[in-house]
């Protein structure tokens, strides 16, 4: 392995990331870290979101010399203005039979949950065309099959890395309540209750005096209400993300923050050379750059259909209600969640180019939804965002092997779903990475699965 005039931040280097807590960098006393030993294998992992620290986290667990490197700190993009929701029972995919015909209402609806931009859209038509072709209940039931077998594992894997980082208070384990807003809208969606049933995960249907002992402030204004029972929340995701890369970096991972442009692999090492003009040479290399993954596996593979589905969200530092667990309008299609530091109100679906502007009315539009389900809700202290969610066009991750090269892998295309997935995500990528047999079967989530379809 080689290091290329560029220089490895260890632990206590760290000027770009936020140290509002830390580490005793000297003593880690969690996992049997004093008694890992290195091996002669370096990995270097590009993308510090949940997915990509975990990796990195799991990687320097099992004794691998770690690179971790992204143009931001640890924790931000998608892994600091996600929803903070950890939702085991979300295996349908989001092209199923008969959503397509409600698109045009979506659209035509100002305050819709879902918008193409229209210079885009011809780009996007693709992607588009994948996506529909997996709704039909055969393929839907298929992709709930291996969602499922990712999820189980989800809580197990997160008792695993909170316990090490001391990050358990983070969570919260109280359930999930999910609203439609007429018994019509759930009768109709009977069958994903039914679906998610067969796999294990469970709902119960809460009368509204129930729904007013465990959320007083919600109104259901008629509709139905269910219990999830499979969520959790992180009351910060950012910060847990933050405790996982630096817990990693106590433990000898390096840490590099700079933009990746070139990658290259051949059967002995991959090489990395960043924007700022640093080369690093490796033995094996993760890719988990979330939705700009596409750009590395372009120049290692080809691109997989993946595009960037524009997420929002609005934050309220004093709402002026208390919420215990996340609310979510299956109808409006968001949630609202409760954080350390306010409630989190997030969702929509806003399709466009990865490097286009922000259109923060989709922002605006999450507060006057939650403002129907809330009463008393305060929305004089907000503050906007928007990230760029991976979504593939079968609504399941990639985690995988590179087709081409034995040392290359990947993490990434979690969607909706990579704060849920992330800590699971890393153990699997381990284990490739280490040629382990994993514990599921990663078949369904492989780079190449589009190559015959």
């Amino acid at each position: 392995m080689a290091f290329d005039h560029w220089h490895i931040y260890q632990a206590e280097e760290f000027p770009l990331i936020p140290h509002s807590f830390s580490y005793n960098y000297t003593c880690l006393s969690v996992m049997n870290w004093a008694a890992m030993k290195d091996s002669k294998q370096h990995c270097v992992v590009i993308g510090a979101g949940i997915v990509g620290s975990s990796c990195a986290w799991h990687l320097r667990r099992r004794g691998l010399e770690v690179t971790l490197i992204d143009h931001v700190p640890p924790g931000q993009s998608c892994s600091s203005g996600n929803a903070a929701c950890i939702s085991t029972s979300s295996i349908i995919p989001f092209s199923y039979p008969g959503m397509i015909w409600k698109v045009p209402g979506w659209m035509l609806d100002p305050l819709g949950p879902m918008r193409i931009r229209p210079l885009d859209f011809p780009a996007l038509l693709p992607w588009f065309w994948r996506f529909w072709r997996v709704s039909n209940m055969q393929k839907v039931e298929a992709i709930a099959a291996a969602q499922a077998q990712l999820m189980y594992t989800v809580f197990a894997d997160f008792d695993e890395i909170l316990d090490a980082t001391d990050s358990q208070y983070l969570r919260h384990a109280g359930g999930a309540i999910h609203i439609y807003d007429s018994e019509k809208e759930y009768r109709d969606n009977q069958w994903q209750i039914d679906l998610r049933a067969r796999f294990g995960f469970e709902t119960q249907r809460l009368t509204t005096t129930e729904v007013k002992e465990l959320a007083p402030c919600v109104n259901l204004h008629g509709g139905v209400a269910m219990m999830m029972p499979g969520w959790h929340h992180l009351l910060d995701p950012e910060k847990v993300t933050l405790r996982i890369a630096e817990h990693s970096f106590a433990a000898g991972t390096n840490w590099i923050q700079d933009r990746v442009t070139l990658v290259k692999a051949d059967g002995e090492a991959v090489r990395v050379t960043t924007e700022s003009g640093q080369s690093i040479t490796a033995d094996k290399l993760v890719v988990a750059a979330g939705a700009w993954s596409n750009s590395l596996a372009k120049q290692l593979d080809y691109t997989v259909p993946m595009i960037a589905k524009r997420g929002y969200h609005s934050m309220i530092a004093d709402p002026g209600v208390e919420l215990s667990c996340p609310v979510m309008s299956l109808s409006r299609v968001f949630v609202m969640t409760p954080l350390s530091d306010g409630l989190r109100i997030a969702g929509t679906a806003e399709f466009a180019a990865l490097e286009a502007e922000p259109d923060y009315r989709r922002a605006k539009a999450l507060v006057k939804h939650a403002s129907h389900y809330l009463d008393g809700l305060k929305t004089d202290n907000v503050t906007e965002w928007m990230g760029q969610r991976p979504m593939m066009a079968d609504s399941m991750p990639v985690i995988s092997a590179s087709p081409a090269h034995d040392n290359v892998f990947y993490a990434f295309g979690h969607g909706h779903y990579g704060l849920t997935q992330g800590p699971t995500t890393g153990r699997h990528i381990a284990d490739l990475v280490e040629g382990a047999e994993p514990t599921a079967d990663l078949t369904p989530f492989r780079f190449d699965r589009f190559t015959n379809s």
